[in-house]
C-alpha cells in the first residue's frame, strides 16, 4: 500500500483510507487532489481487486484559487505528479485534469471519495456536487479539516445539506 508513490499522508492514515474503501458499498471511487499519486495508489489497488472504477481529479498545476480564510496560495503543490504521468501510473483509472466539477465527467453512484483540496471553495464545490452522487452508505473523507477554508465549507455543508442518515462525511483533524 502506497509502495510506488510518495504521499504527504501519514501510513496510519493511508491503511485507514484503504479500510473505508474497502468496507464502501457498491459505486464508484473518487479522488480530487491527486497531487503525488501517494493515496491515489491505494484507492487505485482497492478498485483494482474489488473491480470498481476509480476517478482521479487533479488541475496538475496546483491550486487554482485562494480566498481569504484559505491557508495556501494560488499555483501551491504545483510540483506534484503529471497528467500523464498519473493516467500510465493508473491504466484502468479515469484521471481528469482541469479544475474540479467544470467540465468533468463524474460518476452518478459514488460510493467512496477523498477530498484533499485543501481551500474553501474547492471543498464547496467539490461537496455540493459530489453528494448528491453518493450512494446509500457512501463515505467522504476529507483531509484537510484542520485547514480554515476547508473546515468552513464542511461544516456549512453538514449544517445546510440533509444528509442521507447512513452517508458518513469523515475528517482528518
Amino acid at each position: 500500500m502506497g509502495k510506488l508513490f510518495p504521499s504527504q499522508i501519514g501510513g496510519e492514515m493511508l491503511a485507514t483510507m484503504a479500510f473505508l474503501a474497502n468496507s464502501a458499498p457498491s459505486g464508484a471511487f473518487v479522488e480530487v487532489g491527486v497531487y503525488l499519486g501517494g493515496s491515489a495508489e491505494v484507492l487505485y489497488e482497492v478498485a483494482q481487486k474489488q473491480r470498481r472504477r476509480l476517478y482521479l481529479y487533479d488541475t496538475f498545476s496546483g491550486i487554482p484559487f485562494a480566498d481569504e480564510i484559505d491557508s495556501h496560495r494560488v499555483g501551491d503543490f504545483g510540483v506534484g505528479a503529471s497528467f500523464e504521468a498519473t493516467q500510465a501510473a493508473f491504466p484502468d483509472a479515469v484521471v481528469q485534469k482541469g479544475i474540479f466539477p467544470r467540465d468533468q465527467a463524474i460518476p452518478d453512484s459514488i460510493a467512496f471519495v477523498h477530498l484533499d483540496v485543501d481551500q474553501y471553495r474547492s471543498y464547496r464545490e467539490c461537496l455540493d456536487t459530489l453528494l448528491p452522487r453518493m450512494v446509500r452508505g457512501g463515505m467522504i473523507l476529507c483531509d484537510d479539516y484542520c485547514l480554515g477554508g476547508a473546515a468552513k465549507a464542511i461544516d456549512e455543508t453538514k449544517a445546510e445539506k440533509e444528509l442521507l442518515p447512513d452517508n458518513r462525511i469523515l475528517f482528518r483533524t
